[in-house]
């Protein structure tokens, strides 16, 4: 599976029973999430989830939809280890899937479920973990994601953690506390065995205490006391600050290379092999509703023509009585584009002007003429406001000759009067430009005008 995605940044997610955990680069987002009695978010929790992450999303200025990578929580997870016997490569997923369906409550077409090969394998047989979740809650959670702009990669916040564990592939166990619940996953030699949600303060099986117990949580303060509860072996995991296990596992994942080796759940369509019959019962009412909709399409050419010819026709005079009007217009815009052409570019020029001085400059005088000559006299704070003046008067395209003509500090040797003469291009060079204010820049001094209930100069200029 390829993951770089439109070279966007990814965005990482922990989705937890009662709260939301979102990174990406230095950006951090945590909401509380709602459920109803089934389970499923609240429609309001939707609405403010799916509102703080289009504001997380667009506050990163992504290109196109953004990758996120999510790890679930392990409420309703299944995770079984498969004794499969051996077949060939083409035929592996169709084995698997009939073996889901006599191991699982569910048919694999209503779960979400990914497999992670291990290694123990023989000649007869072959050994598969398989890991599923009811289909409706991955669903659900991809559809949230979708609707922000997000195209989103599901697996379990468990395994993710593994990858801040100093030997991922060691034989240990692993305990992340959140609140009055924790998740307790136990590995061996790297593969996931078995996972289960218990209370805080509940008693771990004697097999697991004799092994090395890894323990996580946002909660410092929680975090210290269950592993001074658990004793010797327990070893509180340190991970990136402000960042939750599963969310450091997967960018560690994935800023590594490694995010091939994800166990991800996914939607597998059912293959179907075999001849397409059209004889079937279930083929037919199909057949019937597309020849019926191919009639509709070969005639709907004539049907749209006799309808609206009596419009057409109507609209057709209409034109041929209004051809005549067509000389003047053309006479008047000529008018007026030569009137366009020919009007000196005042106000481009006093937006260059305005756009480019610095904070605090004052304009005490600024005539211009129709030739394009420009000259102004003002104050700036140093010499290097006005080299930089200078330069973006240049480099705006607007002028082609800026010169200083005077630069002398004031007698208290804290500010620079300066006098500067311009010229501006002519219109031909001019036309390529686009001047005038950005829809932001607009925005903006909108909002600034209903601030101080009054217009103003544009920033960064004084006037007398």
């Amino acid at each position: 599976m390829e993951f770089a995605f439109l070279n966007s940044p990814a965005v990482y997610l922990e989705i937890g029973r009662d709260v939301l955990r979102a990174a990406q680069d230095t950006s951090r987002a945590e909401l509380p999430l709602e459920r109803g009695a089934d389970g499923k978010l609240t429609a309001e929790c939707r609405e403010r989830i799916a509102s703080g992450l289009r504001a997380f999303v667009v506050r990163k200025s992504f290109q196109g939809r953004a990758r996120a990578y999510c790890g679930i929580a392990a409420n309703g997870v299944s995770l079984r280890r498969l004794t499969l016997p051996a077949t060939t490569k083409d035929k592996f997923e169709q084995v698997l899937r009939l073996q889901i369906e006599a191991e699982f409550p569910l048919s694999p077409d209503e779960l979400a479920w990914g497999y992670q090969m291990l290694p123990v394998n023989s000649a007869a047989s072959q050994e598969v973990l398989v890991v599923a979740v009811k289909r409706e809650v991955v669903e659900e959670y991809r559809e949230l994601l979708a609707d922000c702009g997000l195209d989103a990669v599901f697996t379990l916040a468990a395994l993710a953690r593994n990858f801040v564990c100093p030997q991922p592939q060691g034989t240990h166990a692993l305990l992340d506390v959140s609140g009055a619940r924790a998740e307790l996953i136990l590995f061996e030699r790297g593969v996931a065995v078995s996972i289960r949600s218990v209370p805080v303060g509940s008693e771990l099986p004697a097999a697991i205490k004799q092994g090395k117990i890894y323990v996580t949580g946002a909660d410092a303060g929680q975090l210290a006391r269950v592993v001074s509860r658990i004793g010797g072996n327990a070893v509180a995991l340190n991970v990136e600050p402000g960042l939750s296990a599963a969310i450091s596992g997967l960018k560690k994942c994935v800023e590594e290379n490694q995010a091939a080796g994800l166990l991800l759940l996914q939607n597998r369509a059912k293959t179907v092999s075999g001849r397409f019959n059209v004889t079937s019962p279930e083929v037919k009412p199909l057949l019937k509703v597309a020849a019926i909709l191919l009639a509709i399409l070969l005639l709907l050419p004539v049907i749209e023509a006799a309808v609206l010819k009596p419009f057409l026709s109507r609209k057709l005079a209409a034109l041929q009585a209004q051809r005549g009007r067509l000389a003047t217009i053309d006479h008047e815009l000529d008018f007026l584009q030569s009137l366009k052409q020919s009007q000196p570019p005042y106000l481009d020029a006093l937006f260059v002007l305005a756009k480019s001085a610095p904070p605090g400059t004052r304009f005490d005088s600024l005539t211009m003429d129709k030739r394009g000559e420009v000259s102004l006299r003002g104050m700036m704070q140093n010499g290097a406001q006005v080299t930089d003046f200078r330069s973006k008067l240049i480099a705006s395209g607007f002028f082609s000759i800026v010169t200083v003509e005077e630069q002398t500090p004031t007698p208290d040797r804290q500010r620079v009067n300066l006098r500067m003469t311009a010229l501006w291009k002519t219109a031909d060079a001019r036309a390529s430009l686009a001047i005038g204010p950005t829809a932001d820049e607009i925005k903006a001094a909108k909002a600034s005008k209903d601030t101080s209930g009054g217009g103003g100069f544009p920033g960064g200029m004084m006037f007398p």
